[in-house]
């Protein structure tokens, strides 16, 4: 179960990629408080009860490092450690997880340069296709990270949107 739970944290929250003056290194920690809960787009994605209420209620930090056209990413909770590296070209790369099969993610900056959007494809547990659109944007002089998840699901109306807000705890 923690590694689905992790598996499906990933997919949610560590699509990344692209080039712009936006600088998201550092350390994030997660703001459960001031935080949309993600329990109904887990809910629809087929995530079962308690791995909706682990992901809920777990505190995540996150570094971000940019190294040329890399970006990596590495997420920590009590019991769990992922890194993920992610090109910065904007090209769609095809990935496979042994809980959730295989998914495409492809991240580009917005038109501005300001919000760094992504975009995952994949099936739901109940093999229905899903569209995630994450997009990543700073406020608040940048010190807080605010991440926008939209769900779309084959056949089903579309759910709100979840915002995730991470405030930043060192500067990179």
């Amino acid at each position: 179960m923690r590694y689905f739970f992790t598996t499906v944290f990933c997919i949610l929250t560590l699509s990344t990629s692209g080039l712009a003056s936006v600088n998201f290194d550092g350390v994030w920690a997660l703001d459960l408080k001031a935080s949309d809960s993600p329990e109904q787009m887990l809910k629809r994605m087929g995530v079962s009860f308690m791995e909706r209420k682990l992901a809920a209620s777990t505190k995540l930090e996150s570094t971000y490092h940019r190294s040329g056209n890399l970006l990596t990413v590495t997420t920590r909770a009590a019991g769990f450690s992922r890194t993920e590296t992610f090109p910065l070209d904007g090209r769609t790369e095809k990935k496979h997880e042994k809980q959730t099969g295989p998914y495409t993610i492809r991240t580009a900056w917005s038109k501005d340069g300001k919000e760094l959007v992504s975009t995952v494809n994949f099936k739901t547990r109940n093999h229905k296709n899903a569209e995630l659109i994450v997009t990543r944007r700073l406020t608040n002089r940048e010190d807080t990270l605010v991440l926008r998840q939209t769900l779309t699901i084959e056949g089903e109306p579309d759910g709100p949107a979840v915002d995730r807000i991470w405030k930043r705890k060192a500067r990179g």
